[in-house]
């Protein structure tokens, strides 16, 4: 089976999962790091440490490489880890600023989140979506002008309002489909970038922050469910 040989190469590299070559993947096709700049860049939901290893592989020396995730993380050389949980905005924000201050780092060139909530029997993949609105409310308030983020995201009913949202903060927006991912699996990558800092007047009290809650709810209410479009392959 594909995955099987995903996780044997990933043995062969010592990465700590098969997702690792999920985003060597999507750096090949989108050209996400760039070697020769330092750059900062936040791994949400981080563990086992897989994404953040090919980010240490990729970005320019000096760069600023910050995982966080609920569980602690066993150390990688290289990248500070951070304890906590990205539903809980206050809290996980002010230790990230934490960091990021003690680096003298203003704000994020790339946020990525491959984390999605454990599946039960009772749950759809719309639920697990949920987790990505999670992400992308932190990074509004991390992120740089035009700066990149990365979600994975699951084909079910707000899948198109989860796009139609990253649409409205961000200049382009692509859907791609790592050879390393199951073809039966309903994930997807969405790939959005140049992030516009305000962007949608989202938060009139605050436009360098934007109200990403509101304005999924009214995607919700408001994106047509034709609008989802098929998603581009992507491989090593």
């Amino acid at each position: 089976m594909k995955e099987d040989i995903y996780r044997l190469l990933a043995k062969e590299r010592g990465f700590r999962s098969l997702a690792a070559w999920k985003l060597i993947q999507l750096d090949n096709k989108c050209g996400l790091f760039r070697s020769d700049t330092a750059c900062a860049v936040l791994d949400l939901c981080a563990a086992p440490g897989g994404w953040t290893q090919v980010v240490l592989e990729r970005v320019g020396h000096g760069s600023l490489v910050v995982g966080v995730d609920l569980v602690c993380v066993i150390p990688i050389r290289g990248a500070t880890f951070v304890e906590q949980d990205i539903t809980k905005l206050v809290e996980c924000k002010s230790s990230i600023k934490a960091v990021m201050s003690e680096h003298n780092c203003s704000a994020f060139d790339l946020v990525l989140h491959d984390g999605s909530h454990a599946a039960t029997p009772s749950m759809g993949a719309a639920s697990r979506n949920t987790l990505v609105i999670d992400a992308l409310k932190l990074a509004t308030h991390l992120l740089a002008p035009n700066a990149t983020f990365v979600t994975k995201a699951y084909r079910c009913q707000d899948y198109n309002s989860v796009k139609y949202c990253l649409q409205q903060l961000f200049e382009r927006v692509e859907v791609y489909k790592p050879r390393a991912s199951r073809s039966s699996s309903a994930e997807v990558y969405v790939v959005a970038f140049n992030y516009k800092a305000g962007a949608a007047g989202a938060a009139k009290n605050d436009p360098d922050t934007p109200d990403v809650g509101r304005l999924f709810q009214e995607a919700i209410h408001t994106t047509p469910k034709k609008e989802e479009k098929s998603c581009q392959k992507c491989g090593a």
